[in-house]
C-alpha cells in the first residue's frame, strides 16, 4: 500500500453517542465513539449491518429526517463543533466541505434531470456560469472515466449502468472540491469489476486531491485495497482500531479476529467458511457490560464482561482494543 501524506485532524468524534426515542424507551445506535479522520487518510468504519456505521455517517452529514435522535458528544469538522450549529449553516457546509456517496446511486440522482445537469447545478451554487459548468462537468466525467463525457452529461440516470451511475455521484460530490467524503456502502450493488474501478478512482482522486475518505462497508476487501486505518464496529461501539496493517496481521478483539475468520480463503479446505453465531443486538437498556458479551466464546471465563464495560487497551501506536480479555493479554 502507498505511503498517504496525512496531514491534521479533519474530522473527530468525541464520546459521541446517538440514542433514538422506541416505544419501550431508548435504542442506543452508537455509545462513546471516538475517531479521528485526517486529511489525505480513508478511514474505514467495518462491521455487520446494524452495528451503527451509517448511523454515524447521516449524523455527521446532519441528514436525520425525523429528528427522532438524542446526540451526546462532539462531531467536530475542521476544528467546528457542527452538533448544534444552524441548519442554514449545515447548508453551507453540506455539499461545500461535506460530500456522500450513497448505497443507490439511482435513489440519489433526479430520473427526470440530466446526468449532467445535476452536478453543473452543483456548481453553479458557487457562482460558476453555466458554460463554465458545463465544461467543468465533462472534466469531472473525464476524471471518473466516464467515456464520451461530452455525451454521457445528456443522458438520463436510467440510461446509465450502475457502475456509470455511481462515478455520476462521485462526481457530483467531487464538483465543490470537499475536503471530507463520505461513502456508505459505495460499491455494495454493483459487480466485482465496476467495484475494482470505483476503488481505483476514488484512491486516485484522494491522492489527487487530498481528500479525507470515511468508507463505510462490512467488506474487508475492499478495506484492504483503499484504506489506511480502520475502526471495527460492533452494536454502536468501536471495539478494534488500527492500521490496515495491524487488523489483519494482529487482530487483538475477539469479534475482529471472528470477523477476519470469515473471509473465503484462496487455498482449498475441506472446512466450511467459518460463521458468527448470533446476531447484533439492539441496545434498548445501557448496561455496565460488553455488547459482545453474549456471542464472544471466552465471556464465561471473565465475569468483568457481564458487569464491566471494557476499557480502551494500547497495543502501539494507534492500535486500540476495548475487551478485557485484550487487557490481560497487554498486561
Amino acid at each position: 500500500m502507498e505511503t498517504v501524506d496525512i496531514g491534521k485532524a479533519l474530522l473527530q468524534l468525541e464520546n459521541l453517542s446517538i440514542d433514538y426515542r422506541i416505544n419501550t424507551g431508548m435504542l442506543s445506535a452508537v455509545h462513546n465513539v471516538n475517531l479521528t479522520l485526517r486529511h489525505g487518510e480513508i478511514y474505514a468504519l467495518v462491521g455487520e449491518s446494524g452495528c451503527g456505521k451509517s448511523t454515524i455517517a447521516h449524523n455527521v452529514m446532519r441528514l436525520s429526517i425525523d429528528h427522532n435522535e438524542v446526540i451526546n458528544g462532539r462531531i467536530i469538522f475542521e476544528g467546528q463543533d457542527i452538533t448544534s450549529i444552524p441548519e442554514p449553516e449545515m447548508e453551507k457546509i453540506r455539499g461545500k466541505k461535506i460530500g456522500m456517496i450513497f448505497q443507490n446511486p439511482l435513489d440519489s440522482l433526479n430520473p427526470v434531470y440530466r446526468s449532467g445537469t445535476q452536478v453543473t447545478e452543483a456548481l453553479m451554487l458557487d457562482g460558476m456560469s453555466k458554460k463554465e459548468a458545463v465544461l467543468r462537468t465533462i472534466e469531472l466525467f473525464r476524471d471518473v472515466q466516464i467515456p464520451n463525457p461530452e455525451q454521457r452529461i445528456a443522458a438520463f440516470p436510467h440510461e446509465l449502468s450502475g457502475g456509470m451511475r455511481q462515478r455520476v455521484m462521485i462526481a457530483m460530490m467531487l464538483a465543490r472540491n470537499p475536503s471530507l467524503l463520505i461513502a456508505d456502502e459505495p460499491t455494495t450493488a454493483l459487480d466485482v469489476t465496476v467495484e475494482a474501478q470505483i476503488l481505483r478512482i476514488m484512491k486516485r482522486l484522494q491522492q489527487k486531491f487530498r481528500t479525507g475518505i470515511l468508507l463505510i462497508t462490512h467488506n474487508f476487501g475492499i478495506v484492504a485495497e483503499i484504506a489506511d486505518r480502520i475502526g471495527i464496529m460492533y452494536a454502536g461501539e468501536i471495539v478494534e482500531e488500527g492500521t490496515v496493517f495491524d487488523i489483519f496481521k494482529n487482530p487483538v478483539h475477539p469479534y475482529s479476529r471472528a470477523l477476519l475468520s470469515t473471509l473465503p480463503r484462496y487455498h482449498k479446505s475441506l472446512r466450511r467458511i467459518a460463521a458468527i453465531d448470533g446476531n447484533v443486538p439492539r441496545i434498548t437498556e445501557k448496561r455496565a457490560e460488553c455488547r459482545f458479551r453474549n456471542r464472544c466464546p471466552y465471556s464465561s471465563e471473565d465475569e468483568r464482561c457481564a458487569t464491566q464495560s471494557p476499557n480502551a487497551v494500547s497495543f502501539g501506536s494507534g492500535h486500540i482494543v476495548r475487551c478485557h480479555r485484550a487487557e490481560e493479554d497487554r498486561v
